[in-house]
């Protein structure tokens, strides 16, 4: 029996490795002869960057850099020297993780942290970076990115802007670099929003990093006028190609001036592990995240594994810590089954500390449960 393990991580108690391992641990006491191969997932979420690594076989590199607020910090990416390839995860720098609650201002925040991390690949020699979008705690449209690479952005009266969030409505016109560099950006986002509007960065995703609705409104504004300063004085129009507005508008801001390809998470990982050729001869795929709901068959990796699951007509299960999608939904993302780990007795706080052997045992009982 062949048998394809390919779950995502279970956010705040097991890495997408660690859930490779528990599942094979539950396998193997029941059928010691499985043929079982581990591939770990990841969206373009937190831990995205690890998996990646997994498959890139690539080397951390500490960078002095600095947080959302610009105090110093230090952050790491991975790089992989033979192919030239610097894989950066936005949350490392920029990310809500590295804020106290009562600093969360998206009219404050920069993405220059970010910025850093990618001049430092680029003066490495990278010709392709892949830049995973998850947990930001910005919306600055990637001018503070921009700043780090070169660019100024100039008010009305001819002074220089500082790279945040607030900036955005005041820039008047933006001095790029004498020179870019050739480097081809692949973003990993799992979200389709616009750069603005109701849809769009600011009023989707500003809440979460902080803002109120007056500043949602104004960071909209600040992201129509970037825009428009973009398209007036350079010729791009970056507004409404699907993502545009992921990570407060990172995505629009780089297409003007750089090669950008905009790429689902799960998506990249499959195109590094090849997972796909081994489904030809697959008995069982297993699958996996920390929540399932009706959400997960968007783009997430439990969703699209089970899509490939049905596309090569190999029966997909999946566990989870909580489940929260009803029957008509599992169905309809082609799962067989689902486990939640969820114990008696157990709070949710216990149940994460020991979501290990609980997995272990969940493995166990879903073996049993397909046997004839």
């Amino acid at each position: 029996m062949k048998i394809i393990i390919a779950p995502d991580k279970f956010k705040g108690s097991l890495t997408s490795v660690e859930v490779c391992r528990a599942i094979t641990e539950g396998i193997t006491q029941k059928n010691k002869n499985a043929e079982v191969l581990h591939f770990p997932m990841a969206d373009g979420g937190d831990g995205f960057n690890s998996v990646l690594q997994h498959y890139f076989h690539t080397t951390p590199v500490l960078v002095n850099t600095v947080d959302p607020l610009q105090r110093p910090m230090q952050a790491s990416y991975q790089w992989n020297e033979h192919d030239r390839i610097a894989i950066i995860e936005m949350a490392t720098a920029s990310g809500l993780v590295l804020l106290k609650e009562n600093e969360r201002n998206p009219l404050l925040t920069s993405t220059y942290g970010t910025g850093l991390l990618i001049r430092h690949a680029l003066e490495r020699g990278a010709d392709r970076v892949i830049l995973g979008l998850g947990g930001s705690a910005t919306n600055d449209a990637g001018i503070g990115i921009l700043f780090a690479l070169g660019f100024h952005f100039i008010d009305e009266t001819g002074e220089e802007l500082l790279p945040v969030g607030e900036s955005l409505l005041k820039i008047d016109r933006i001095i790029p670099p004498v020179s870019l560099p050739l480097v081809r950006i692949e973003i990993a986002a799992d979200v389709e929003n616009p750069l603005y509007g109701t849809n769009g960065a600011a009023y989707v995703y500003g809440p979460q990093k902080g803002a109120d609705p007056a500043m949602v409104a104004q960071l909209d504004r600040g992201l129509r006028n970037i825009s428009a300063v973009i398209e007036k004085q350079f010729g791009k129009q970056i507004a409404g190609f699907p993502g545009a507005g992921a990570a407060g508008g990172i995505a629009a801001g780089l297409s003007a001036f750089f090669e950008v390809e905009m790429k689902k998470g799960v998506e990249l990982v499959l195109q590094a592990n090849g997972l796909e050729k081994e489904l030809n001869n697959a008995n069982l795929v297993i699958t996996g995240e920390g929540k399932i709901d009706g959400q997960s068959g968007l783009g997430k990796v439990v969703g699209t594994m089970a899509a490939l699951a049905r596309k090569y007509k190999i029966p997909c299960i999946a566990f989870c810590g909580i489940l929260e999608a009803d029957n008509d939904e599992i169905t309809d993302m082609g799962l067989a089954s689902v486990y939640p780990l969820e114990a008696k007795g157990l709070s949710l706080e216990e149940s994460m500390a020991k979501a290990y052997p609980l997995l272990v045992a969940k493995t166990i009982v879903a073996m049993e449960n397909m046997q004839p």
